[in-house]
């Protein structure tokens, strides 16, 4: 019975021993590397072998170079990273005698000092799993060479060229091995090359600025953090929340006092307009024309004075495509920026466009760096590079954008351009071989937004402003329905009201949406031809198109074009609606009554 036990323990010893044997039995019973090297000092690799499978191969991998780009295999396969290399892994099953060609491109062989330069090419690496044998491998040189190559060995060292015979034509080396001899596994062998100045034409080598752009990227984000921390740094703006806006604050200056942005002379003329100073008039081709009601007092600021003035300059009637508009508009941002500028930010504070530009800086040459690497290495490169980088540094002035976005008229359309810049410059970064870089510099400029998105260095009296319309604007946003419709109650116009300053806090259509289909008395200081909106929705829609007009952009809902022609179409003059009376630009609206004419007419 000890006997049989004995047995058959050698017989499961034995089949495991066979097994392994089999699985382990793979090998390579014929090698050849082919190396074309090109002017400019890239090559192109092919390897084709014919190996041994054994029974039961479910995969194998073939280590080739970390730098391979464009990889090509004959057989289904798939990448990944090894240790110092790049895996091709065959997947299965495999078995018996199998032919396989593998191709990559490599950008850089050739490397060059102040006297001379070399090419080098590892042409095995030492994550083979078995047995070479049958090896040879050419290089094709792109012109003549005098030197003569040196091959090393991971396991023969300088010897191997005792094990190989090489023959040398002009600008071809063709190295086999002898018969006799067999790579073992985990084999290395490289080959060098001396060759002459200007042999290879290195001007345009991909990667030659990358040391530097990065130096320049690590020096920009520094002086950025250091121009913040002594220019520029705040105090954090918690916002104050109340239910009215600022006491004696114009929507059209929000932009500048809240963000240090472009004022708004269209908030301004529709606020004015709530107030009873002019009412807008909008004629069925979107011509745009204000009307003077009453004069503007010391109850408002000197510059809204001088602006209200110049735009009626020659009369009660002001025409938004007229000279006195856009005299108008000028002097809408001069005035306003010099009057809140030292009032809102420190004047000995830092420059917002200084701290911008040094974060884009960083961005700059950390792009450069990508392209230059990624970017073939061609005659045409830098024609390609310079585009893009700046491409690269326009992606970073977009993902600044994204700090302070909630604050953007156009915040969707920020959001979008700046998560398509983040995917370009990600996207730079990978192909670059520079992620983790990229990732930071990402991070300095979504910071750099929002560290800027409340403009630069603000006074004491700065800050509280802008703590109070940032919790004004969190009260228009977080109001309650059943509120604002009491508010409606008491004050018809209410919506009207408030609706230039949720405009300039951005959150417009957030409050006409809150309102929904409550139904809205009609706004006293707009004439427009037509329906009118009785929700807010609809209002803000028409609003909209009011304010694409005041600015001078393109009317976002223009008028569809007639199907039948003028002759087809029934008449609808009986049915129209009737017109507002045309008023003389010459006479204010409130010196001749409607019911006064009728008197004279009769």
């Amino acid at each position: 019975m000890r006997g049989l036990r004995i047995a058959l323990l050698a017989l499961l010893l034995l089949t495991l021993l066979s097994t392994t044997a089999f699985a382990d039995g793979t090998s390579i019973t014929a090698m050849s590397t082919d190396c074309a090297v090109e002017n400019d000092g890239a090559c192109t690799l092919t390897i084709r072998f014919t190996a041994e499978f054994a029974p039961g191969t479910e995969s194998f991998s073939i280590p080739i170079s970390p730098a391979a780009k464009d990889v090509y295999c004959s057989m289904p396969h798939m990448l990944q990273k090894g240790d110092g290399c790049k895996l091709v892994i065959l997947t299965g099953p495999l078995y018996g005698k199998t032919e396989v060609t593998i191709s990559y491109h490599l950008a850089e062989t050739v490397t060059e000092d102040d006297t001379d330069q070399e090419f080098f090419l590892q042409l095995l690496y030492p994550a083979w799993s078995c047995p070479i044998s049958g090896y040879e491998a050419t290089i094709r040189l792109p012109g003549a060479f005098e030197s003569l190559p040196a091959f090393y060995s991971g396991y023969h060292g300088d010897l191997i060229d005792n094990y190989m015979e090489i023959t040398i034509d002009p600008g071809v080396i063709h190295a086999v091995l002898n018969r006799t001899q067999t790579l073992r596994d985990h084999e290395a062998m490289t080959v060098s090359l001396e060759l002459p100045k200007g042999f290879c034409d290195l001007r345009f080598l991909a990667g030659k600025t990358v040391e530097v752009d990065r130096l320049l990227f690590a020096f920009f984000s520094l002086a950025a953090v250091v121009y913040w921390i002594v220019f520029l740094r705040n105090r954090p703006i918690f916002p104050k929340r109340q239910a009215m806006p600022p006491e004696g604050g114009n929507a059209g200056e929000i932009p500048f006092v809240l963000t240090g942005r472009k004022p708004d002379l269209a908030l301004m003329i529709v606020q004015w307009a709530c107030l009873g100073y002019l009412t807008l008039r909008r004629s069925p081709k979107g011509r745009i024309q204000l009307y003077r009601q009453i004069d503007m007092g010391s109850e408002r600021k000197d510059y809204e004075c001088e602006i209200f003035y110049a735009l009626f300059a020659r009369g009660d009637l002001c025409d938004v495509r007229s000279a006195e508009y856009l005299r108008a508009r000028r002097m809408a941002d001069e005035r306003t920026v010099s009057f809140w500028k030292d009032r809102m930010f420190r004047p000995k504070g830092g420059s917002v466009r200084v701290f911008r530009l040094l974060a884009l800086g960083a961005g700059l040459v950390l792009s450069l760096a990508c392209f230059d690497v990624w970017v073939a290495s061609k005659s045409w490169r830098w024609l390609a590079i310079l585009p893009l980088s700046l491409l690269g540094m326009g992606a970073c002035r977009a993902i600044q954008e994204l700090g302070g976005f909630l604050l953007r008229r156009h915040s969707l359309r920020t959001l979008c351009l700046a998560l398509l810049s983040v995917a370009f410059l990600l996207a730079a970064g990978k192909n670059g071989g520079m992620m983790p870089l990229m990732l930071l510099n990402l991070s300095v400029q979504w910071i750099v937004g929002l560290l800027l998105r409340c403009g630069g260095r603000r006074t004491k009296a700065g800050t509280a402003r802008a703590a109070e319309l940032l919790g004004y604007r969190r009260w228009l946003l977080s109001a309650p329905r059943e509120l604002l419709e009491t508010n409606l109650q008491s004050d018809p116009q209410f919506f009207y009201r408030i609706l230039p300053f949720a405009d300039a806090l951005c959150v417009g259509r957030a409050v006409a949406g809150t309102l929904g289909k409550t139904r809205l008395e009609p706004c006293d200081w707009l004439l427009w031809e037509g329906k009118t909106p009785r929700t807010a929705p609809a209002f803000f829609a028409r609003y909209e198109r009011l304010m694409a007009g005041l600015r001078g952009e393109r009317d976002p809902a223009p008028r569809p074009r007639p199907t039948a022609s003028r002759a087809q179409q029934p008449s609808t003059r009986s049915r129209a609606p009737r017109r507002p009376a045309q008023r003389d630009s010459r006479t204010p609206r409130r010196d001749r009554p409607r019911s006064d004419e009728r008197k004279r007419g009769r």
